[in-house]
Parts: C-alpha cells; sequence; structure tokens
C-alpha cells in the first residue's frame, strides 16, 4: 500500500488574522462611528499613561452597552488587546477596567464568548488574578 502524505496545513487560523488589519465598514454611519469613538479609545488604551489607559478602559466598559459599538469593538480585536496588555497591566486600577470590559462582554454576548475566553487561554491570567489578590 502506498503511504499517504500530510496536507500542509497552518496549525491555527489565528495566526492568520492577527497580522492582518480589520476592514473598515461599508455603512458611512457606522464607519463615522468608528472613526470618532472606537479608534480613538483603542489607541488611548495602548498609550503610555497609566490614567488614560484605566479612562480608556472604562469608556470601551460602557461602549460595550450599545451593539454596534459592540461589533465595532470586536472586530478591532479588543479582546486581544486586553488580553495582552490591559489585564497584564502593572498598574492595578487598568487591570481592574481590563476585567471590566471582558465582564460586560461576556454578560452582553452570553456562553459562546465565555466558550471564546476559555479557547483563548483565559485562564491562565485568572490565575495570575487570584494569587495576585490572595497572595501566594
Amino acid at each position: 500500500m502506498g503511504k499517504s502524505r500530510k496536507r500542509d496545513r497552518p496549525k491555527q487560523r489565528q495566526d492568520l488574522t492577527i497580522g492582518r488589519p480589520p476592514k473598515p465598514p461599508a455603512d458611512p454611519e457606522t464607519a463615522a462611528l468608528r472613526d470618532q469613538k472606537i479608534l480613538p479609545v483603542i489607541a488611548a488604551l495602548a498609550g503610555p499613561e497609566s490614567k488614560k489607559r484605566s479612562e480608556a478602559a472604562i469608556a470601551i466598559a460602557n461602549l460595550i452597552e450599545d451593539q454596534r459599538c459592540r461589533k465595532l469593538l470586536l472586530k478591532e480585536q479588543i479582546v486581544r488587546v486586553i488580553m495582552e496588555q490591559t489585564i497584564t497591566d502593572s498598574n492595578l486600577e487598568v487591570v481592574v477596567a481590563g476585567w471590566g470590559v471582558l465582564r460586560n462582554l461576556a454578560l452582553e454576548e452570553g456562553p459562546d464568548f465565555g466558550l471564546h475566553l476559555y479557547r483563548q487561554d483565559i485562564l491562565t491570567p485568572v490565575e495570575a488574578a487570584v494569587r495576585n489578590v490572595c497572595g501566594p
């Protein structure tokens, strides 16, 4: 019998999409909302000042209540930004605000979002946060 070949497939589809910027929305009203509210807040979240980062995370937590803003934030990969930068920040205010964003997203999006967070390995940062609060 002949030997079968392994197909060369990417290990995770996520690796292909991390570097690709999201497409701007076609609807002019949604594009204006993205340019006026979403992009400035995401830029402030990556800023150098911890107070501005904290305020940006709180603003994102409030924007999540609006469905259109929430969908735009998810398209801008806000979950990845929060998990990589915000909840691992050195300032406690920024970390608390980042957890608030994830909490609000989980409340609004439902169980599927919780599964998404589990697949993104949310349990490791949760464990680190619990150790931080309770001590070693």
